[in-house]
Protein backbone atom coordinates (compact mmCIF):
# COMPACT_ATOMS: atom_id res chain seq x y z
CA UNK A 1 0.00 0.00 0.00
CA UNK A 2 2.80 2.42 0.90
CA UNK A 3 4.64 1.74 -2.36
CA UNK A 4 1.38 2.21 -4.30
CA UNK A 5 0.75 5.59 -2.65
CA UNK A 6 4.31 6.73 -3.26
CA UNK A 7 4.07 5.84 -6.95
CA UNK A 8 0.74 7.68 -7.29
CA UNK A 9 2.09 10.73 -5.49
CA UNK A 10 5.21 10.81 -7.64
CA UNK A 11 3.35 10.53 -10.95
CA UNK A 12 0.52 12.93 -10.11
CA UNK A 13 2.96 15.29 -8.42
CA UNK A 14 4.96 15.60 -11.63
CA UNK A 15 1.76 16.04 -13.66
CA UNK A 16 0.56 18.72 -11.23
CA UNK A 17 3.79 20.67 -11.64
CA UNK A 18 3.15 20.78 -15.39
CA UNK A 19 -0.47 21.83 -14.82
CA UNK A 20 0.67 24.60 -12.47
CA UNK A 21 3.09 25.95 -15.10
CA UNK A 22 0.39 26.02 -17.78
CA UNK A 23 -2.05 27.64 -15.34
CA UNK A 24 0.50 30.40 -14.80
CA UNK A 25 1.05 30.76 -18.56
CA UNK A 26 -2.69 31.14 -19.19
CA UNK A 27 -2.94 33.76 -16.45
CA UNK A 28 0.03 35.70 -17.80
CA UNK A 29 -1.35 35.58 -21.35
CA UNK A 30 -4.71 36.90 -20.10
CA UNK A 31 -3.06 39.70 -18.16
CA UNK A 32 -0.89 40.99 -21.02
CA UNK A 33 -3.55 40.90 -23.72
CA UNK A 34 -5.03 44.26 -24.76
CA UNK A 35 -8.66 43.35 -25.56
CA UNK A 36 -10.09 44.47 -22.21
CA UNK A 37 -11.70 41.13 -21.36
CA UNK A 38 -12.02 40.18 -17.67
CA UNK A 39 -9.63 37.58 -16.26
CA UNK A 40 -12.30 36.32 -13.83
CA UNK A 41 -13.65 33.49 -16.08
CA UNK A 42 -10.13 32.11 -16.55
CA UNK A 43 -9.41 32.23 -12.82
CA UNK A 44 -12.70 30.44 -12.19
CA UNK A 45 -11.77 27.69 -14.66
CA UNK A 46 -8.33 27.28 -13.07
CA UNK A 47 -9.85 27.15 -9.57
CA UNK A 48 -12.40 24.51 -10.57
CA UNK A 49 -9.67 22.48 -12.26
CA UNK A 50 -7.51 22.42 -9.13
CA UNK A 51 -10.43 21.55 -6.88
CA UNK A 52 -11.25 18.64 -9.17
CA UNK A 53 -7.58 17.61 -9.37
CA UNK A 54 -7.27 17.51 -5.58
CA UNK A 55 -10.57 15.62 -5.24
CA UNK A 56 -9.43 12.98 -7.74
CA UNK A 57 -6.07 12.65 -6.00
CA UNK A 58 -7.76 12.25 -2.60
CA UNK A 59 -10.04 9.56 -4.07
CA UNK A 60 -7.03 7.63 -5.32
CA UNK A 61 -4.88 8.10 -2.22
CA UNK A 62 -7.69 6.85 0.06
CA UNK A 63 -7.60 3.59 -1.88
CA UNK A 64 -11.09 3.87 -3.41
CA UNK A 65 -9.67 3.14 -6.87
CA UNK A 66 -7.63 0.07 -5.95
CA UNK A 67 -10.18 -2.25 -7.53
CA UNK A 68 -10.09 -0.42 -10.86
CA UNK A 69 -8.19 -1.77 -13.84
CA UNK A 70 -5.97 1.33 -13.57
CA UNK A 71 -5.79 2.22 -9.85
CA UNK A 72 -4.07 5.48 -10.73
CA UNK A 73 -7.11 6.57 -12.82
CA UNK A 74 -4.74 7.82 -15.52
CA UNK A 75 -7.37 8.39 -18.27
CA UNK A 76 -9.60 10.34 -15.86
CA UNK A 77 -6.76 12.65 -14.86
CA UNK A 78 -5.78 13.09 -18.51
CA UNK A 79 -9.31 13.92 -19.66
CA UNK A 80 -9.74 16.33 -16.74
CA UNK A 81 -6.52 18.13 -17.79
CA UNK A 82 -7.67 18.18 -21.44
CA UNK A 83 -11.01 19.69 -20.39
CA UNK A 84 -9.20 22.35 -18.35
CA UNK A 85 -6.93 23.30 -21.26
CA UNK A 86 -9.90 23.42 -23.65
CA UNK A 87 -11.92 25.76 -21.41
CA UNK A 88 -8.87 27.93 -20.77
CA UNK A 89 -8.34 28.11 -24.53
CA UNK A 90 -11.77 29.71 -24.92
CA UNK A 91 -10.60 32.55 -22.70
CA UNK A 92 -7.21 32.96 -24.37
CA UNK A 93 -7.80 31.70 -27.89
CA UNK A 94 -5.34 34.13 -29.45
CA UNK A 95 -2.58 32.33 -27.54
CA UNK A 96 -3.48 29.07 -29.20
CA UNK A 97 0.07 27.74 -29.12
CA UNK A 98 0.05 27.52 -25.32
CA UNK A 99 -3.04 25.30 -25.40
CA UNK A 100 -1.65 23.08 -28.14
CA UNK A 101 1.57 22.62 -26.16
CA UNK A 102 -0.57 21.85 -23.12
CA UNK A 103 -2.42 19.12 -24.99
CA UNK A 104 0.88 17.66 -26.16
CA UNK A 105 2.18 17.74 -22.58
CA UNK A 106 -0.79 15.73 -21.32
CA UNK A 107 -0.39 12.95 -23.91
CA UNK A 108 2.98 11.49 -22.75
CA UNK A 109 1.50 11.07 -19.27
CA UNK A 110 -0.51 8.10 -20.52
CA UNK A 111 1.99 6.49 -22.89
CA UNK A 112 3.42 4.12 -20.26
CA UNK A 113 0.18 3.57 -18.33
CA UNK A 114 -2.69 3.11 -20.77
CA UNK A 115 -3.50 0.37 -23.22
CA UNK A 116 -3.37 1.58 -26.79
CA UNK A 117 -7.18 1.58 -26.90
CA UNK A 118 -7.27 3.74 -23.80
CA UNK A 119 -4.69 6.06 -25.26
CA UNK A 120 -6.65 6.27 -28.52
CA UNK A 121 -9.78 7.10 -26.50
CA UNK A 122 -8.04 9.99 -24.73
CA UNK A 123 -6.68 11.21 -28.08
CA UNK A 124 -10.17 11.20 -29.62
CA UNK A 125 -11.53 13.02 -26.56
CA UNK A 126 -8.81 15.65 -27.00
CA UNK A 127 -9.62 16.06 -30.70
CA UNK A 128 -13.32 16.44 -29.88
CA UNK A 129 -12.62 18.96 -27.11
CA UNK A 130 -10.35 21.07 -29.34
CA UNK A 131 -12.82 20.95 -32.23
CA UNK A 132 -15.68 21.98 -29.93
CA UNK A 133 -13.70 24.95 -28.63
CA UNK A 134 -12.78 26.07 -32.14
CA UNK A 135 -16.39 25.85 -33.30
CA UNK A 136 -17.53 27.80 -30.23
CA UNK A 137 -14.90 30.48 -30.88
CA UNK A 138 -15.91 30.67 -34.53
CA UNK A 139 -19.58 31.02 -33.57
CA UNK A 140 -19.06 33.62 -30.83
CA UNK A 141 -16.32 35.88 -32.09
CA UNK A 142 -14.65 34.43 -35.15
CA UNK A 143 -11.02 33.46 -35.64
CA UNK A 144 -8.23 35.97 -35.22
CA UNK A 145 -6.32 34.16 -37.97
CA UNK A 146 -7.33 33.28 -41.52
CA UNK A 147 -9.54 30.20 -41.77
CA UNK A 148 -6.98 28.41 -43.95
CA UNK A 149 -4.29 28.94 -41.32
CA UNK A 150 -6.62 27.64 -38.58
CA UNK A 151 -7.38 24.58 -40.71
CA UNK A 152 -3.68 23.84 -41.24
CA UNK A 153 -2.95 24.35 -37.54
CA UNK A 154 -5.82 22.06 -36.55
CA UNK A 155 -4.73 19.41 -39.07
CA UNK A 156 -1.18 19.52 -37.71
CA UNK A 157 -2.54 19.14 -34.17
CA UNK A 158 -4.71 16.17 -35.16
CA UNK A 159 -1.79 14.56 -36.99
CA UNK A 160 0.32 14.90 -33.84
CA UNK A 161 -2.39 13.20 -31.79
CA UNK A 162 -2.62 10.37 -34.31
CA UNK A 163 1.15 9.97 -34.13
CA UNK A 164 0.95 9.85 -30.33
CA UNK A 165 -1.77 7.23 -30.62
CA UNK A 166 0.48 5.01 -32.75
CA UNK A 167 3.31 5.61 -30.30
CA UNK A 168 1.02 4.68 -27.43
CA UNK A 169 0.05 1.50 -29.24
CA UNK A 170 3.69 0.48 -29.78
CA UNK A 171 4.60 1.25 -26.17
CA UNK A 172 1.55 -0.69 -24.94
CA UNK A 173 2.57 -3.71 -27.04
CA UNK A 174 6.14 -3.50 -25.77
CA UNK A 175 4.89 -3.15 -22.21
CA UNK A 176 2.65 -6.21 -22.57
CA UNK A 177 5.52 -8.19 -24.08
CA UNK A 178 7.71 -7.11 -21.17
CA UNK A 179 5.05 -8.19 -18.67
CA UNK A 180 4.66 -11.52 -20.41
CA UNK A 181 8.42 -12.07 -20.21
CA UNK A 182 8.30 -11.16 -16.53
CA UNK A 183 5.49 -13.65 -15.94
CA UNK A 184 7.45 -16.34 -17.75
CA UNK A 185 10.55 -15.46 -15.75
CA UNK A 186 8.63 -15.64 -12.46
CA UNK A 187 7.21 -19.03 -13.45
CA UNK A 188 10.69 -20.24 -14.39
CA UNK A 189 12.15 -18.94 -11.12
CA UNK A 190 9.32 -20.58 -9.21
CA UNK A 191 10.02 -23.85 -10.98
CA UNK A 192 13.74 -23.56 -10.23
CA UNK A 193 13.01 -22.89 -6.56
CA UNK A 194 10.63 -25.84 -6.50
CA UNK A 195 13.24 -28.12 -8.05
CA UNK A 196 15.81 -26.90 -5.55
CA UNK A 197 13.72 -28.15 -2.61
CA UNK A 198 11.88 -31.08 -4.19
CA UNK A 199 12.96 -34.66 -4.69
CA UNK A 200 12.77 -35.33 -8.41
CA UNK A 201 11.47 -38.90 -8.18
CA UNK A 202 8.88 -38.75 -5.41
CA UNK A 203 7.82 -35.09 -5.45
CA UNK A 204 8.39 -34.82 -1.70
CA UNK A 205 10.66 -32.20 -0.20
CA UNK A 206 14.35 -33.06 -0.29
CA UNK A 207 16.93 -33.18 2.50
CA UNK A 208 17.94 -29.54 1.99
CA UNK A 209 14.42 -28.28 2.59
CA UNK A 210 13.97 -30.68 5.51
CA UNK A 211 17.04 -29.32 7.30
CA UNK A 212 15.88 -25.75 6.68
CA UNK A 213 12.42 -26.55 8.07
CA UNK A 214 13.95 -28.35 11.02
CA UNK A 215 15.83 -25.19 12.01
CA UNK A 216 12.60 -23.18 11.82
CA UNK A 217 10.82 -25.75 14.01
CA UNK A 218 13.70 -25.66 16.50
CA UNK A 219 13.53 -21.87 16.69
CA UNK A 220 9.77 -21.97 17.24
CA UNK A 221 10.06 -24.67 19.90
CA UNK A 222 12.84 -22.80 21.73
CA UNK A 223 10.95 -19.51 21.62
CA UNK A 224 7.35 -20.59 22.23
CA UNK A 225 7.64 -24.13 23.56
CA UNK A 226 5.75 -25.68 20.63
CA UNK A 227 6.62 -29.42 20.60
CA UNK A 228 7.42 -31.39 17.50
CA UNK A 229 8.71 -34.84 16.66
CA UNK A 230 10.92 -36.22 13.94
CA UNK A 231 10.45 -39.71 12.50
CA UNK A 232 12.59 -41.75 10.14
CA UNK A 233 10.51 -44.07 7.92
CA UNK A 234 12.46 -46.77 6.09
CA UNK A 235 11.15 -49.27 3.55
CA UNK A 236 11.94 -52.82 4.65
CA UNK A 237 13.92 -55.09 2.27
CA UNK A 238 13.92 -52.49 -0.51
CA UNK A 239 17.13 -53.90 -2.00
CA UNK A 240 15.34 -57.19 -2.65
CA UNK A 241 12.67 -55.32 -4.64
CA UNK A 242 15.31 -53.75 -6.88
CA UNK A 243 17.14 -57.05 -7.27
CA UNK A 244 14.05 -59.15 -8.04
CA UNK A 245 11.87 -56.68 -9.97
CA UNK A 246 14.27 -54.06 -11.28
CA UNK A 247 14.81 -50.38 -10.56
CA UNK A 248 11.73 -49.29 -12.53
CA UNK A 249 9.45 -51.16 -10.10
CA UNK A 250 11.58 -49.90 -7.24
CA UNK A 251 10.98 -46.32 -8.36
CA UNK A 252 7.25 -46.99 -8.59
CA UNK A 253 7.28 -48.33 -5.03
CA UNK A 254 9.11 -45.25 -3.72
CA UNK A 255 6.75 -42.90 -5.56
CA UNK A 256 3.62 -44.61 -4.25
CA UNK A 257 4.96 -44.75 -0.70
CA UNK A 258 5.79 -41.05 -0.91
CA UNK A 259 2.22 -40.35 -2.02
CA UNK A 260 0.86 -42.34 0.90
CA UNK A 261 3.05 -40.40 3.34
CA UNK A 262 2.06 -37.07 1.82
CA UNK A 263 -1.65 -37.87 2.20
CA UNK A 264 -1.23 -39.23 5.71
CA UNK A 265 0.21 -36.11 7.32
CA UNK A 266 -1.41 -32.75 8.03
CA UNK A 267 -0.76 -29.54 6.13
CA UNK A 268 1.35 -28.24 9.01
CA UNK A 269 3.56 -31.34 8.88
CA UNK A 270 6.35 -32.08 6.45
CA UNK A 271 7.21 -35.25 4.54
CA UNK A 272 10.63 -35.44 2.90
CA UNK A 273 12.81 -37.99 1.18
CA UNK A 274 16.04 -38.20 3.11
CA UNK A 275 17.81 -40.48 0.67
CA UNK A 276 17.40 -43.88 -0.95
CA UNK A 277 14.42 -45.60 0.67
CA UNK A 278 14.52 -43.41 3.78
CA UNK A 279 11.86 -40.78 4.43
CA UNK A 280 11.54 -38.27 7.25
CA UNK A 281 8.34 -36.89 8.77
CA UNK A 282 8.43 -33.64 10.74
CA UNK A 283 5.24 -33.52 12.82
CA UNK A 284 4.47 -30.16 14.40
CA UNK A 285 2.62 -29.61 17.66
CA UNK A 286 2.55 -33.30 18.59
CA UNK A 287 3.89 -35.02 21.67
CA UNK A 288 5.77 -38.30 21.32
CA UNK A 289 2.75 -40.39 22.37
CA UNK A 290 0.44 -38.74 19.81
CA UNK A 291 3.06 -39.06 17.09
CA UNK A 292 3.65 -42.73 17.87
CA UNK A 293 -0.07 -43.38 17.47
CA UNK A 294 -0.18 -41.53 14.14
CA UNK A 295 2.88 -43.35 12.83
CA UNK A 296 1.45 -46.75 13.74
CA UNK A 297 -1.63 -45.82 11.72
CA UNK A 298 0.62 -45.01 8.73
CA UNK A 299 2.50 -48.29 9.23
CA UNK A 300 -0.81 -50.17 9.13
CA UNK A 301 -1.84 -48.36 5.93
CA UNK A 302 1.41 -49.42 4.27
CA UNK A 303 0.84 -53.01 5.39
CA UNK A 304 -2.64 -53.04 3.86
CA UNK A 305 -1.70 -51.45 0.53
CA UNK A 306 -0.17 -53.16 -2.53
CA UNK A 307 2.50 -51.23 -4.38
CA UNK A 308 3.48 -50.85 -8.04
CA UNK A 309 2.11 -52.76 -10.99
CA UNK A 310 3.43 -55.92 -9.35
CA UNK A 311 1.06 -55.41 -6.37
CA UNK A 312 3.89 -55.89 -3.90
CA UNK A 313 3.19 -56.10 -0.14
CA UNK A 314 5.48 -53.81 1.87
CA UNK A 315 6.32 -52.95 5.43
CA UNK A 316 8.12 -49.99 6.95
CA UNK A 317 10.21 -49.49 10.05
CA UNK A 318 9.97 -46.23 11.94
CA UNK A 319 12.13 -44.49 14.53
CA UNK A 320 10.56 -41.47 16.22
CA UNK A 321 11.76 -39.01 18.84
CA UNK A 322 10.64 -35.70 20.28
CA UNK A 323 12.72 -32.53 20.13
CA UNK A 324 14.42 -31.54 23.37
CA UNK A 325 14.59 -27.74 23.65
CA UNK A 326 18.10 -26.45 23.15
CA UNK A 327 19.53 -29.46 21.35
CA UNK A 328 21.05 -29.24 17.89
CA UNK A 329 19.26 -30.51 14.81
CA UNK A 330 21.98 -33.10 14.17
CA UNK A 331 21.41 -34.60 17.62
CA UNK A 332 17.71 -35.00 16.92
CA UNK A 333 18.34 -36.58 13.50
CA UNK A 334 20.97 -38.97 14.84
CA UNK A 335 18.70 -40.06 17.69
CA UNK A 336 15.80 -40.77 15.31
CA UNK A 337 18.19 -42.63 13.00
CA UNK A 338 19.37 -44.84 15.88
CA UNK A 339 15.77 -45.61 16.80
CA UNK A 340 15.10 -46.58 13.17
CA UNK A 341 17.90 -49.10 13.26
CA UNK A 342 16.58 -50.38 16.58
CA UNK A 343 13.24 -51.02 14.79
CA UNK A 344 15.15 -52.90 12.08
CA UNK A 345 17.06 -54.93 14.65
CA UNK A 346 13.88 -55.87 16.48
CA UNK A 347 12.31 -57.44 13.40
CA UNK A 348 11.10 -54.52 11.22
CA UNK A 349 7.48 -53.49 10.57
CA UNK A 350 7.28 -51.54 13.81
CA UNK A 351 7.47 -48.07 15.30
CA UNK A 352 10.15 -47.55 17.93
CA UNK A 353 9.94 -44.41 20.08
CA UNK A 354 12.68 -43.02 22.28
CA UNK A 355 12.38 -45.15 25.45
CA UNK A 356 13.82 -42.46 27.73
CA UNK A 357 11.27 -39.91 26.54
CA UNK A 358 8.46 -42.48 26.84
CA UNK A 359 9.45 -43.23 30.44
CA UNK A 360 9.53 -39.50 31.19
CA UNK A 361 6.05 -39.02 29.75
CA UNK A 362 4.66 -42.00 31.74
CA UNK A 363 6.28 -40.76 34.94
CA UNK A 364 4.84 -37.29 34.45
CA UNK A 365 1.37 -38.76 33.82
CA UNK A 366 1.61 -40.91 36.96
CA UNK A 367 2.69 -37.94 39.05
CA UNK A 368 -0.25 -35.94 37.73
CA UNK A 369 -2.65 -38.70 38.66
Amino acid sequence: MKHFQQDILRRHGLASIGAALFSALFIVSALIRQDGHSITPLLTIIGVYWLGQLALLAWVMRGHSRGYQDPGMTPVFMCWAVLFISLALMCCQQYRTIALLGYMTVMPYGVFRLTWRGFLGVSLFTMAAYTSVMLAVLHNQGFTRPAAEEAVLGAAFFASLVAYSFLGREVALLREAYRQKNRELRRAMGRIEELAVTDELTGLYNRRYLLRSLEKSRALANREGLPFVLAFVDLDHFKQINDQHGHRIGDQVLTELAQLLRLSVREVDLAARYGGEEFVLLLSGLTLAAAEHALNRIRSQVLEQRFSEEALPLTVSVGVTQYIPGEEGDELINRADRLLYEAKRCGRNRVVADPEQTITVLATASAGA
